[in-house]
């Protein structure tokens, strides 16, 4: 395989659906220590189908991603098995993030709360665009790919945060790293993907089998 240029790319559409932001917003109660699991009642309906025509007129969807040989990178456990090695970062921009903060900030606590879980399910759709992208160009040269993972999950150290940045000129989709390596804005998403022609039989992709926190974990792939 070739290793693959750079690829930035802006996206018109961002499809969410109303289970996914249940679903946000059922993980933002279990944060707060709040037990109550969300429905799809009529009116939470109706909240959505309102907050929904606001959020995606501040979604700013951009993303950028590059197939590099394993070889180009620092070594890392995660990276052993792969031939090359898809790093990507995506974003749904600074706007909805900062619309959501300001209506909780003012009063308007659950408009802002469902504005924040339509940034989470946001800016998921726009990674699995891009994670489609990547698929589409391994599987026309015949190789096996693994799922994507990201800094701080799955055993990868969050400090690597810095190995995809200074790899990928995130300055190009208004993406930054703090000191502390979180990403601004807010909903970004960084990930990587392993390339091989054996790579779904390797240690890394099937890790979660023998993993202690398999139980717990939301970003579990087995």
């Amino acid at each position: 395989m070739v290793p693959i240029l750079i690829h930035r790319r802006k996206y018109e559409e961002i499809p969410v659906r109303d289970k996914d932001i249940v679903y946000y917003l059922q993980r933002s109660n279990k944060s707060s220590h709040n037990s109550s699991r969300k429905a799809l009642t009529p009116d939470l309906k109706i909240q959505l189908d309102r907050m929904k025509s606001i959020a995606v007129t501040l979604y700013e969807p951009k993303g950028i991603f590059k197939i590099f040989n394993a070889s180009e990178l620092p070594f890392r456990e995660c990276f052993a098995e792969a031939e090359r090695v898809a790093l990507a970062i995506v974003t749904i921009g600074k706007s909805l993030p900062l619309e959501a903060n300001n209506r909780m900030k003012s009063g308007e606590y659950v408009d802002g709360v469902i504005l924040d879980a339509f940034g989470s399910a946001g800016v998921e759709q726009v990674a699995d665009q891009v994670n489609r992208e990547i698929v589409d160009i391994v599987k026309s040269q015949n190789f096996e790919y693994s799922q994507r993972f990201s800094p701080g999950y799955c055993q990868w150290s969050v400090q690597d945060q810095e190995l995809i940045f200074n790899n990928l000129p995130s300055e190009d989709i208004g993406v930054s790293l703090t000191e502390g390596y979180m990403m601004k804005p807010i909903k970004s998403v960084s990930f990587a993907i392993n390339i091989g022609k054996d790579i779904k039989k390797s240690r890394w992709e099937t890790r979660c089998k023998s993993c202690v926190e398999r139980g717990q974990c939301t970003y579990r792939m087995q």
